[in-house]
């Protein structure tokens, strides 16, 4: 006898959601309902270009995993400016207080608190998997709408490597944007989404090998961070290139051309060393290595994509036509030492408003225009690597003027680097205080990188003046310097 089957059976015999969990998942479901979050984040963020105020709050959602007892592991942009941070539940549109425990903004992840008994009762951590290879398929999870727990299937197709770590392009059915969403592999983590490409049904998530770097790290006493830049090396992709630093048709690797005192590879590498081999691994003249799981990589992930600051790794280098071996020390670098930071301690950037002169120090997120003085301020950032450390710890810089009867005919200062105020030169917020305190002559006078002309304010009457322009302009306070 040959069976019917209605439409509706048929249909739903064909198209069976990527989002339902299989008869397979039936162990795993209770363990994703106590792993997998979701975050509610209200942030807000100071106004770039009046300091002094607070823009306007905005709430996002994000997700998040339990990796260890009481801590969610998320994307650190997920908690950018965060101002309060809650947590939801699978099945549960209940919300509990978290905290933001700790952030690398560089590695791109962060850790959530829970800050409620019975959150941090009720989430179980998920355990760290092992690395997954290219061609591996693997399982995401989110909680969706209404939180309800969801899975979607995707497959390794790419690996790419750097210096933050290691991310891993997939193949998926996810078309959610990425936010945190829990890459798994015989339930255990192997991955967070970063992003998706919903049109091309492709998906970013960090590796576990990032991830469990950064757990360990936050495991220890003190945590480490990734280490910093160091050394700049050349590609041998042309003969004569290769004949110049002396290698035979055996030999590979890329050339040393610049090092940074005191900083990684500084007492070790010399300018014209041709690095060979790095941790174990043999270098192409492209700079790139074969890795056992991901396939060919780029080294720079050799150096501080899978290492801490403090660690050392063993190098075969050819210097003056003999091979030999070396111990490259991988240094770190704090914020406090960068004279380029990626942004400001605390989110709240340090200012000042002097005679209409808005100060800011430069960082790596700071819009800079294409005027003369947004020349050279974008120099100092491409270059904020390459040099070595000097006296001069920040770049302070003019955004802009507010206008005043007392500073006409200075309407184009516009992202100007501060080079002396009243003679000092100016290596830091700390130096403009103490250089209004002498003025010269009666005036303060500010000299400026790429504009001829002095700023000039009578020193008796710039409280005046001062208090005129925060009137018109609403400035609440004229400063805010980090330790005052």
């Amino acid at each position: 006898m040959i069976r019917v089957l209605s439409v509706a059976a048929l249909l739903a015999a064909v198209f069976v959601p990527s989002t339902s969990l299989h008869a397979a998942d039936e162990d795993l479901a209770p363990k994703l309902r106590a792993a997998l979050v979701r975050l509610h984040v209200t942030s807000q963020s100071w106004e770039r270009t009046a300091p002094w105020k607070l823009g306007r709050e905005s709430t996002r959602t994000s997700r998040g995993v339990v990796v260890r007892p009481g801590l969610i592991l998320t994307k650190s942009s997920s908690v950018t400016n965060q101002r309060m941070i809650e947590v939801s539940l699978a099945n549960s549109a209940r919300r509990y207080p978290a905290k933001l425990e700790h952030v690398d903004r560089r590695a791109g992840l962060a850790l959530v608190a829970c800050d409620d008994d019975f959150l941090e009762k009720t989430l179980k951590p998920l355990p760290i998997g092992d690395p997954v290879k290219l061609d591996d398929e693997i399982d995401l999870h989110q909680l969706g709408r209404d939180n309800i727990p969801e899975r979607y299937t995707a497959r390794v197709i790419r690996a790419i490597a750097g210096s933050t770590g290691l991310t891993l392009q997939l193949k998926t059915t996810l078309s959610d944007s990425g936010d945190g969403q829990v890459a798994l592999n015989d339930g255990k983590v192997v991955g967070l989404v970063t992003s998706t490409y919903g049109s091309r049904q492709q998906a970013n998530i960090l590796s576990v090998e990032t991830m469990r770097r950064y757990l360990d790290d936050f495991d220890d006493d003190a945590y480490n961070g990734l280490p910093g830049p160091g050394f700049w090396t050349a590609r041998l992709l042309r003969a004569d290139l290769r004949t110049y630093y002396g290698l035979a048709e055996n030999q590979h690797g890329i050339a040393v051309t610049r090092t940074v005192e005191g900083r990684t590879g500084h007492d070790t590498l010399k300018v014209g060393d041709v690095i060979l081999a790095m941790d174990g691994y043999d270098l192409d003249d492209e700079g790139k290595f074969v890795h056992e799981r991901h396939g060919r990589l780029d080294s720079s992930y050799l150096l501080s994509g899978r290492r801490y600051a403090g660690d050392k790794i063993r190098a075969k280098i050819l210097r003056d036509g003999a091979e030999m071996g070396v111990d490259i020390h991988l240094k770190g670098q704090k914020p406090g030492e960068k004279r380029i930071p990626d942004g400001y301690a605390g989110s709240r950037p340090q200012f000042m408003v002097v005679g209409g002169l808005v100060l800011l120090e430069l960082t790596s997120g700071s819009s800079v225009s294409r005027s003369p003085g947004g020349v050279i301020l974008r120099r100092y950032r491409e270059r904020a690597n390459w040099d070595a450390p000097t006296k001069r710890k920040r770049v302070i810089y003019a955004d802009r003027l507010l206008q005043d009867k007392s500073n006409k005919g200075f309407e184009g200062i516009y992202h100007l680097p501060v080079k002396t105020v009243n003679g000092i030169e100016i290596n830091e917020f700390a130096d403009v205080s103490k250089a209004l305190e002498t003025p010269e002559g009666g005036f303060h006078v500010f000299r400026f990188e790429g504009l001829h002309s002095d700023f000039v304010v009578p020193a008796d009457k710039l409280d005046e003046i001062n208090k005129r322009i925060a009137d018109k302009y609403k400035v609440t306070t004229l400063k805010f310097l980090s330790g005052e």
